[in-house]
Order: C-alpha cells, then structure tokens, then sequence
C-alpha cells in the first residue's frame, strides 16, 4: 500500500491532509524557492513545487511513497509572496484592502516508483473588506501574518479580512484538496478517504 509524504511543514497543509490520513509522512524540502526568469502566477507556483517534490524523490529514502509538494502566491496586480517582516505585512495588506486578489497554489505529485507525474495549480479569488490602518495593525499585532502568502491567514483570524471568496477555500489555505485527490486517484488509484 502506497504511503503519503507532503513535502512541508507548513502547519495548514499537514491540517488539511491529517483530517484524511493519520499516516501521513511529512518532510520539510531543502530548495532554493528564487526562480529566474518571468512567471505568471500559475508557472511560479508550479515550478517552485516541482522543486520541492523532485528534492525529496531525489533522496531516494522512500518505497511505494506518493510525495505531494505545493506552494502559494497571491497576486493583485503582482506576485506577492511571504512578507519579509511586519512593515511589509502592513503594506501587502494595505494594497490588498477593498480589492480581489487572486490566490494560486501550484503542486507536484510524484511517485518514488512509479513514472507517472503530474503539476497542476488550482486559482481563487479573495475579495478584501475595505480596512483601516488600525485594523491592520491589529491584526498584525496578532502575529499571524508571518510565514503566510499575502500576509493573512483566511482560517485564523484573517478571515475579518475576507467579505468573500470564489473558488476553494482549502486552495487558499495553501493545499487545493478536492482537486489534489482527483489526481491522486486518476494516477494511481489512491484516495485519501481509504
């Protein structure tokens, strides 16, 4: 029987996929995530997450183990990524306040012995409430912002950001499940409910 590694340790993706496996195998890949060149949101997230899975699968420690790697941006006129400190944050956010966003998260699912490979990226749009710069210090001041596309957590207490959203919610989470475990089962006849 075949095992699950999530190439991360990104808290929301192991509580997205420990709801359907217990076993699941996590670790964290060692990549550079700069990629050279121009992308559009879609391409960037699917080449830092075909990064991430080929690190793991380059290892070689696994038998009949599915890695799943994946990565998130958001874009709102330009590709915003983690911020890099709490004055960052308090500008993604400004810029994002009143507006849609959309987010991306690209993935990579592999095989350790079987050649069947697949990338894809699932797309959400995000409509922010229009805030105040006191809001956004608060919610700064909540420290959730860190380690998190965009700035914000949708599941925390980012969602008082959100007015709505179109798409998956999971996707903006940072892990597209229903869409993932299509291709786990058209691949290799995996579900994440056995």
């Amino acid at each position: 029987m075949d095992k699950l590694l999530l190439a991360s340790k990104s808290p929301r993706r192991i509580e997205i996929l420990k709801k359907y496996r217990d076993d699941l195998i996590t670790e964290a890949p060692f990549v550079d995530e700069s990629v050279s060149g121009r992308f559009k949101p879609e391409e960037l997230v699917m080449a830092i997450a075909l990064k991430k899975a080929l690190s793991i699968i380059q290892n070689g420690h696994y038998e009949d183990t599915i890695i799943l790697a994946a990565d998130t941006v958001v874009y709102c006129d330009r590709i915003i990524g983690k911020p890099q400190d709490r004055n960052d944050a308090f500008s993604i956010l400004k810029s994002l306040s009143g507006k849609t966003h959309k987010v991306f998260t690209g993935f990579a699912i592999m095989h350790s012995n079987i050649n069947k490979n697949l990338i894809d990226f699932e797309e959400t749009d995000v409509i922010f409430e229009k805030f105040s710069d006191e809001m956004i210090e608060n919610y700064l001041n909540t420290n959730e912002y860190t380690d998190k596309a965009g700035a914000y957590g949708i599941q925390g207490y980012g969602e008082l950001l959100v007015n709505s959203i179109s798409g998956s919610y999971p996707n903006v989470m940072g892990l597209p499940i229903s869409r993932i475990n299509k291709h786990l089962w058209e691949l290799y006849r995996f579900n994440l409910l056995n």
